[in-house]
Formats: structure tokens, sequence, C-alpha cells
């Protein structure tokens, strides 16, 4: 039997077959915990190689290990942890990209969006990350990067029809899956559908029509919302307007195919529900999405009035902060998704214990986690994010 590291640098191969790679895949997950077909544990250091600027507000990075050794394949769809030291913050901050290019190349490659501060509020700093990134990391900088990660993703292997729907940088993710069934020389047939404000916005478009162009099973259809005059229609765009689930019912034959979704949080919303409106049973939808399950799962509790109830079993929470007591709710996931329901508006982004943004001191009790974390917190602090009280417990939020 191989050792892990011997399978990592077989796999990190781009010329095995994907039959051999399943196989070596599976070997691999099965060598031990802690060691994944992506490869390493911990942060990795990696340099930036180089930066292509896509749009006007999207920059690629084109990120290579330091130590110069093979890089293992990822699953078309995942994402990397990064974690910044930025100049002037007090501690580094982890943050997560999706990868946006192909699972089989000597490099990996993030596209990430400048994030300005929220709209009508500019008391409030622009996008920390995404700022540093486009405005500080330049080729030769030297990046600390987890392992490939994440369970939305799709199998190149397979061949049932897929259709992939995307809005604004939501396009990332699919772009890398569209590389990896073009390297497996699949003919699945493929809806790539993409939503952007206009060719201004529209991240590795003339990369999408070309393929879409030169593969018959590929069918590309991209909306713009804001046209300009410039933008062409037939050659930018294919049609004016947000894309909605009746687009979505006008292009498509049925609803007999996989759907992927990735994009805003309103576009995912109204997609979700469409589709499940539409009958395409939710194990056919999978999406990427960072904000509260609830706003995508139907049939979640709605917030109702705090309440302390008086049973001998009762686990209670105790938001301090907030003077909010409430009793935990076996049906929410998370003490994160017990805050939001209970009307608290606390600070998150990867909703899976990776980027500790959701980080808050634990003062009394005990919690269990759901997901393996990709760090631990702080001495005497919790991930919300991805855990449940084991014990009453009193959370400084």
């Amino acid at each position: 039997m191989h050792e892990p590291e011997q399978l990592t640098r077989i796999l990190a191969s781009r010329d095995l077959s994907d039959g051999w790679r399943g196989y070596l895949e599976d070997a691999l997950r099965k060598a031990g915990p802690g060691i994944g077909s992506t490869g390493w544990t911990g942060f990795r250091p990696f340099l930036v190689d180089r930066k292509m600027v896509e749009t006007n507000d999207a920059t690629s990075f084109y990120l290579v290990p330091a130590d110069r050794k093979p890089l293992p394949a990822f699953k078309p769809g995942q994402y990397l942890t990064f974690r910044f030291n930025i100049p002037g913050h007090p501690r580094p901050i982890t943050r997560t990209y999706s990868l946006s290019g192909s699972p089989r190349s000597d490099h990996y490659r993030i596209t990430v969006k400048r994030e300005p501060a929220p709209s009508g509020r500019p008391d409030l700093p622009d996008g920390l990350s995404s700022n540093y990134l486009h405005d500080r990391v330049e080729p030769g900088t030297r990046l600390s990067v987890k392992a490939p990660r994440g369970d939305f993703h799709l199998d190149p292997r397979e061949f049932g029809p897929v259709v992939m729907l995307s809005a604004g940088v939501g396009i990332t993710p699919m772009i890398s899956m569209l590389e990896a069934i073009l390297e497996a020389g699949s003919g699945r047939p493929i809806w790539f559908i993409h939503g952007v404000h206009n060719r201004r916005r529209q991240i590795m478009g003339a990369f999408a029509r070309r393929v879409a162009a030169e593969h018959d099973n590929i069918r590309l259809h991209v909306c713009y919302s804001r046209p300009d005059p410039e933008d062409v229609l037939g050659r930018d765009y294919d049609s004016a307007g947000h894309l909605s689930i009746d687009l979505v019912q006008r292009l498509l034959p049925s609803a007999d195919f996989d759907f992927y979704l990735c994009g805003p949080e309103p576009f995912m919303k109204a997609l979700h529900d469409g589709l499940l409106a539409w009958s395409v049973p939710e194990a056919r939808i999978r999406y990427e999405h960072f904000g509260p399950p609830a706003v995508l799962k139907p049939g979640r509790p709605q917030a109702h009035k705090a309440a302390v109830t008086g049973g001998a079993d009762t686990v209670e929470v105790s938001f301090a902060r907030a003077g909010l007591t409430v009793a935990w709710d076996p049906s929410v996931e998370s003490l994160l998704d017990l805050a939001e329901l209970h009307g608290l508006r606390p600070d998150f982004s990867c909703r899976s214990g990776i980027c500790h943004t959701c980080m808050s001191r634990l003062i009394d009790g005990r919690v269990a986690y759901f997901l393996d974390i990709a760090d631990e917190p702080d001495p005497g602090h919790v991930l919300i994010c991805c855990s449940r009280p084991r014990t009453n417990v009193v959370i400084d939020l």
C-alpha cells in the first residue's frame, strides 16, 4: 500500500486517468484521519505567481506552493482558506475564496471581487481582505493557505445533465466546474446560465463564450441587468433583466437536471424557491451559500418572543449583552441560527468553522461542535456557527 504522501504525489499528475484517480482518491481517504485527496493539514505557504485583472472590480490570483512541490487536484467547486496578516490589523484574519481554475493545474487560482462598504453605510469600512488582496498583494507575496475543502462540488466523471446558475462573482466555482468537465472530455449536457450587471462586471465572459462555441453540449445564456450602451445583445449578452426562475423555465426543456447555484443571497433565495416550486427535488439542488440556512431552507420556525420554559430538561441559551435568555430550539442547526432566529445579527462569514468571524466569548457552559472546525477558537471562546449547547450557556453577544 502506498503511503499518503506517495498517493498525493501520484494524484498531482494531470495525466492520470479518471478511473485511476477515483481509485487512488478512495485509497487516500482511507489512509487515515486528517488526510484527504487534497493533500495537507494546517496552513501551507504559497506564493502569488501572477495577478490578472478580470474586470474593473475583480482580480484573479495565481498561487503556487512555496516549496514548489506538486499540487494535488481538488474537487471543482471547492474553496481555499487563507490566513492574512494585514498591516494595521491587530490579529490575523481568516477568509475563504472559491477556486476558479482547473482542478488539475500546476497552480491554484482564486478570483476575488473588491468589496466596498455596504450600500448606504459609508461609515463602515470597505471589505478588509478583498481590498488587501487588490491593493497590497503582488506577485511574490507569500500567503498562508489551507487545503481545498467544501461539500459544494461536481464530479466531472458523471454523465447526467447539469444546469449551473450563477450571479456576479458566484460564477467562480462554476468556471472551475466547467473546466473540469472539459478536461474530462465529457459530453454531458450543460446549461451555463449567468446573471451580471454588464460586460464591465462580467468575470471570464470571453472564456465562457469561447468554450460554448467550441462544444455542442454546452449552452450559454448571459443576462445583463444593467447593460451599457456599448454592450451588444447577441454578442456580449443574451437577454436583458435579472436571472429569474421564469427565464430558467423558458430556456430549459424540462426540470430534469442537477442544479448548481452560487451568488448573492436574494438570487439564491429566489432561484432555490423557484426550483422547488417547479417540482425539482431538493436533493438535485446544490448550492454554495454563506448566509443563514433559514434564508434558503423552507419550513424553518419563525422568530417568536423569547421565553423561558420551565421543563427540567430545558437547555437555556443566554445572550448576555442583548439581555436575552431563550430555550434551545433543537430544530435549528447552530447557536448562530438561534441568535438570528431571535433578531440578533452576530458577525459571521463562512458558517463552516473556518474563518472565526463568528467567534464569541463563552461566559459559562459547554458546547459541542457538529462540524470539523479548521482551528480551535481562542480559550474561553466559541464558534457559534457550528456549535450547539451541551448545557445551559451564556454567550457574550
